[in-house]
């Protein structure tokens, strides 16, 4: 898919010019999808919270949903995943997060980061009981890579080209960034994830059993897979 770095940041949803340098990853990415659609993919803001949390809702809200029921049964999945977004540490902070605006709308989003902040943010507190039921997908990681977390495209837009787009600007923003590969966990009964993952040249490198639970109905353990990069062009 053609990707060109274009100088254009957004907020709320709507493009705007200003003056973003396209060799930085902050810039914007437009992207000529399927079906003569267009699309922006730019770094996610504050503002965009909610939009990213119901998308993440998307890619991996059985997990979230998971977790939080343990520590509160009443809790409001999308809510507490907003306020997380907006927030400007942590791992599902919207600065790891990139979007994708076609017509105005964020249309999908896809979240990334230093592999190694999974162990840092694991390890500041004892785990919970379903934590700790999740650790082996937790441990199997590769610290020196840029880690994939979330990434999801809006029903209605999907098979168009938006996906392929968002993980090509990962992929960018972790060559960029000097890293030597992205890796990713991904449910080993999520074959569509696994197909779009394996055309972008990901091989799965590890496998970790998670024991079955009423709560979190997915079979086979969850899957590390890896894509290794070319260094960026000089």
């Amino acid at each position: 898919m053609p990707v060109r770095i274009t100088p254009a940041t957004q907020r709320n949803g709507t493009a705007s010019a200003r003056g973003a340098s396209p060799t930085r990853p902050g810039a914007a990415a437009a992207a000529d999808l399927a079906g003569s659609r267009r699309c922006v993919i730019r770094r996610g803001t504050i503002d965009d919270a909610r939009a990213i949390a119901k998308l993440a809702g998307l890619a991996g809200g059985d997990t979230f949903t998971f977790l939080l029921r343990e520590l509160d049964p009443t809790a409001d999945p999308l809510r507490i995943s907003r306020d997380l977004i907006a927030a400007p540490t942590g791992t599902m902070s919207h600065r790891h997060a990139l979007v994708a605006v076609s017509r105005g709308q964020i249309v999908g989003m896809a979240s990334a980061f230093p592999a190694r902040l999974i162990q840092e943010e694991a390890g500041r507190a004892p785990p919970t009981e379903r934590e700790a039921l999740l650790r082996p997908r937790t441990e199997l990681c590769d610290p020196g890579s840029y880690f994939l977390n979330d990434i999801a495209v809006a029903r209605g837009h999907r098979r168009s080209g938006i996906g392929e787009a968002l993980l090509g600007a990962v992929i960018d923003d972790a060559r960029r960034q000097s890293f030597p590969s992205v890796t990713l966990h991904v449910w080993a009964d999520n074959a569509g994830a696994i197909a779009l993952y394996r055309r972008a040249g990901f091989e799965e490198v590890g496998r970790a059993e998670i024991p079955w639970h009423p709560e979190l109905r997915h079979a086979g353990g969850s899957l590390l897979f890896r894509r290794l990069l070319a260094p960026p062009a000089e």
